[in-house]
């Protein structure tokens, strides 16, 4: 009798000190942050001349804050997402460092459906979205040594976004729902650079991509719901 009870106490102990699995890997909308490395390509691809700088910025990191809602039984989703980054450019006076800031609405999709026996989720996603080189408002602004004009005019630029990843379903829990760990890399591809060429021959510079490796947190909220 007296082993019954021990063996009855010890695993309602480990029942409540562990999160239900059905709920700890199965959820409907999720809300969290990543941090990681940014890698931005030429921002002057196709300027012509010889010797010309190079108007590529430095490796930096790369913050971000998304919301996922999952469609049905979790294999389709929506996920709204912003960056901040700040890079390093060599301009005019010296190196200068501005704020990169982007936003993108993307479609997620897990060839995996979420379930009790699943803790590792792959998806995909695709998008668009908007990005900003903070790089301020005022005159025209020419940069011989990398054959751009800058026409003093900050704005927002489309991007097409994709990226690959995998979210890790842990077994502790962030408030009342479960602890998420995402790994992705992610590319926000900009159509147009915020720079124009000096010579008008040289027509538009190359697609500009904005590739990062990111790693984050985030809680899974809710439910998912029935069978899509």
């Amino acid at each position: 009798m007296r082993r019954n009870v021990i063996a009855v106490l010890v695993l309602t102990a480990v029942g409540f000190g562990s999160p239900p699995m059905a709920r700890a890997q199965s959820f409907q909308q999720g809300a969290g942050w990543n941090g990681g490395v940014l890698l931005s390509t030429s921002l002057n691809d196709g300027a012509s001349g010889a010797d010309l700088v190079d108007l590529k910025p430095d490796a930096t990191w790369i913050l971000g804050v998304h919301y996922d809602y999952w469609l049905g039984s979790g294999n389709v989703g929506i996920r709204v997402r912003g960056n901040f980054s700040k890079p390093t450019l060599p301009w005019v006076q010296d190196d200068r460092q501005i704020r990169v800031y982007t936003g993108d609405l993307n479609l997620m999709l897990r060839p995996v459906r979420p379930g009790p026996d699943k803790s590792v989720l792959p998806f995909v996603s695709g998008g668009v979205g908007i990005i900003n080189w903070g790089l301020g408002d005022g005159p025209a602004t020419t940069y011989e040594p990398a054959g751009v004009i800058y026409d003093g005019d900050q704005k927002w630029d489309l991007v097409a976004s994709a990226g690959l990843g995998f979210d890790i379903v842990t077994p502790w829990s962030w408030g009342e729902g479960p602890l998420v760990v995402r790994l992705e890399a992610q590319d926000h591809i900009q159509f147009s650079s915020p720079f124009d060429p000096i010579n008008p021959e040289d027509g538009d510079f190359s697609l500009i991509h904005n590739a990062a490796v990111v790693l984050g947190i985030y809680t899974g909220i809710g439910v998912p719901g029935g069978g899509m």
